[in-house]
């Protein structure tokens, strides 16, 4: 017997700093027969690409939602989809406009409209591995079995995800992540400057360089200010060490150690300007053409082997619609009628795997302690608890593991439905004896990775209702 297909449907929407762009896939799942073999993705096509359409602000500090949700529902009607018929994707907010004041009721807003399963996520990490599988970089590590970096540059931000070799799709090592982007200073039509963004004004100040609001910079000047940031991503990808500024312009904990690359890929609105430099830098109105020349004029960038992208200004959209989700273990034990869930906050246990049953209550209780404390219980749809390892999977060992998961949830209410996240696969066994139990409404999932601060969507039931898609996501504002 072959395997089952069946196909999902998937919406990725990305509002970056410049542009908000829209991409619709198909992702065909297969299920083995027989056993509890995991359903896979095994072919991601993109059926739709929306224009690329500039950010609508209000002002500096607003994005304009009404504008967004518009430019959405414009995309999906060209896409001939009803919200109804989306089951998965991702809106990512990225670069500056995550840092908006209205960021989060935005993407709320676009992820009611655009389906009742679409995920709404931030957060530069996120971006970074998004980006790279989108671009191809983490299927070119695989590829040639070893290490490639795609540096996403944009309007805000530049994200670098390092991927390795040895896993069909590429292992993500680690991410780099600094604020520096084309549109952190922006001109208007006589070419003055109209705003210089904070992490911009760290390097014109650092370098003494006489670039002000209102005045017109000399194009010396400017290069100098856009040979700094690319000396910034240079340092980002080959150190430590690092130097202060690269530092300081840091948004994530930087690593380390050092990475030998292979390759290195670049995707983004300024990444795609590296290979292809317009004829007039100024075309955009921001420092994006400078920056594009400066990395590619740079040393450090002219010595390392550059890879063609599959997906450059488009990259983090692609990774969004057609990367973000996987599919549970085929050994779930749930109440359909509960799904979709969206936006569940997880606590992680941890490992259980070395605890006597007489501990096992402690790292559970904590974990509900910790949802308590940051969750107003009676405004979230449901709660997960996420468990790395749960020991030996024998009878008594389960039987064990459910005792303590009902005593840790005696504080939750009994109405509020919980999701528990196993690694292992043993969510069916582990359903049945907390079904025996407990009362309250149940989804336990297995073969899936969930951390503290994460929030899961959990989609409706696919391959003969024995997995369901879902996707792990940080909501970072």
């Amino acid at each position: 017997m072959n395997a089952r297909p069946e196909s999902l449907t998937s919406v990725g929407i990305d509002v970056g700093t410049t542009t908000t762009h829209t991409v619709v896939s198909r992702l065909r799942v297969e299920t083995p027969p027989g056993g509890a073999a995991r359903p896979e993705i095994v072919d991601r096509e993109i059926v739709f690409r929306g224009p690329v359409r500039e950010t609508p602000l209000l002002d500096r500090e607003t994005i304009d939602v009404e504008g967004v949700a518009a430019f959405v529902e414009r995309d999906l009607d060209a896409a001939g989809l009803e919200p109804a018929a989306v089951d998965t994707g991702a809106v990512i907010v990225t670069g500056e406009t995550a840092r908006r004041e209205n960021a989060e009721p935005l993407v709320h807003r676009v992820a009611a409209d655009a389906g009742r399963f679409v995920a709404a996520a931030a957060g530069a990490d996120l971006e970074a591995v998004l980006a790279g599988r989108g671009s191809g970089a983490a299927a070119r590590a695989a590829d040639l079995d070893g290490v490639v970096a795609n540096v996403d540059v944009g309007g805000g931000t530049t994200n670098v995800a390092i991927f390795e070799g040895g896993s069909k799709e590429g292992r993500v090592r680690e991410t780099r992540c600094l604020d520096v982007g084309g549109r952190l200073v922006r001109f208007d039509g006589a070419d003055r400057v109209s705003s210089i963004s904070p992490p911009a004004r760290v390097l014109v100040e650092a370098l003494e360089l006489p670039i002000a609001i209102g005045e017109r910079p000399d194009e010396e000047t400017l290069a100098a200010l856009a040979g700094a940031m690319a000396h910034r991503i240079g340092d980002l990808l080959e150190g430590p060490p690092f130097d202060r500024l690269t530092r300081e312009l840091a948004i994530s904990e930087l690593p380390a150690d050092p990475v030998s690359l292979d390759g290195v890929v670049f995707s983004g609105g300024v990444g795609l300007l590296v290979d292809s430099p317009p004829a007039d830098p100024f075309a955009h109105g921001d420092l994006g053409g400078l920056l594009a020349a400066a990395l590619r004029e740079h040393e450090r960038v002219r010595s390392w082997t550059v890879l063609e992208s599959a997906e450059d200004l488009r990259a983090t959209v692609v990774g969004a619609g057609t990367e973000s989700t996987t599919l549970s273990g085929r050994t779930i034990s749930l109440e359909p009628d509960l799904l979709p869930l969206r936006n569940v906050p997880v606590a992680d246990a941890g490992h259980l795997a070395d605890l006597e049953e007489s501990r096992l209550c402690e790292p559970l209780e904590s974990a509900v302690a910790r949802l308590r404390e940051l969750h107003d219980l009676s405004s979230v749809d449901a709660v997960a608890l996420a468990v790395a390892d749960v020991g030996p999977l024998e009878y008594e060992r389960l039987g064990s593991i459910a005792d303590a998961l009902v005593s840790a949830l005696e504080s939750v209410p009994p109405s509020l439905p919980v999701v528990v996240v196993v690694r292992q696969n043993c969510a069916k066994a582990l359903g049945q004896l907390l079904e025996r139990r407990s009362d309250r409404p149940l989804v336990v999932l297995d073969e899936l990775t969930a951390r503290d601060g994460d929030y899961l969507d959990v989609g409706a039931p696919i391959a003969g209702h024995d997995s369901v898609p879902v996707v792990v996501k940080t909501l970072a504002f």
